[in-house]
């Protein structure tokens, strides 16, 4: 037995590393779906919870309490994508989504986002009672912006 095996030593080593790398690609492609998969749903997520606010706010209201309503109804399914999405992600790019949710939830600064409820940035405030000259406009475009960038770690589909 032992003669057999030195005698094939090549051909058994060349069918052991070929199985290896064989059991690598079927990983790679199973692993590559999984992420493809959790991309689809997020994004299919988030887009859910907002629509009508993004990715054209065609159902943006007037009032900036009527906003704060809106988002604050859409935080519980917006949270959940966040947080199975977020295990999917490479541990190098976690930050910088932990960043993009801070900044969709609290703003850019470095506001607490503890309380929920309160979406200043995106009302036509600067801060609470002081009213933005520009109106909603500006407003829009920063909920755009935070929601691209939430978006587009979904981007490896």
């Amino acid at each position: 037995m032992i003669e057999a095996f030195f005698s094939n030593i090549y051909a058994i080593l060349g069918t052991v590393l070929l199985a290896c790398f064989g059991g690598y690609i079927a990983w790679r492609n199973g692993h590559k779906a999984r992420i493809a998969i959790a991309c689809i749903t997020f994004r299919s997520d988030v887009l859910g919870a907002l629509s009508g606010l993004y990715p054209i706010p065609v159902n943006w209201p007037d009032s900036g309490g009527a906003v704060n309503h809106m988002l604050a109804a859409a935080f519980p399914a917006l949270q959940r994508a966040v947080a199975e999405f977020r295990d999917v992600l490479p541990r190098r790019k976690r930050r910088g989504f932990d960043k993009a949710w801070h900044a969709y939830r609290a703003g850019s600064d470095n506001a607490s986002a503890t309380q929920q409820g309160h979406y200043y940035q995106y009302m036509g405030y600067h801060e609470p009672g002081t009213s933005d000259a520009s109106g909603h406009t500006k407003s829009k475009g920063l909920f755009h912006t935070n929601v691209q960038n939430l978006l587009n770690f979904a981007n490896e589909t």
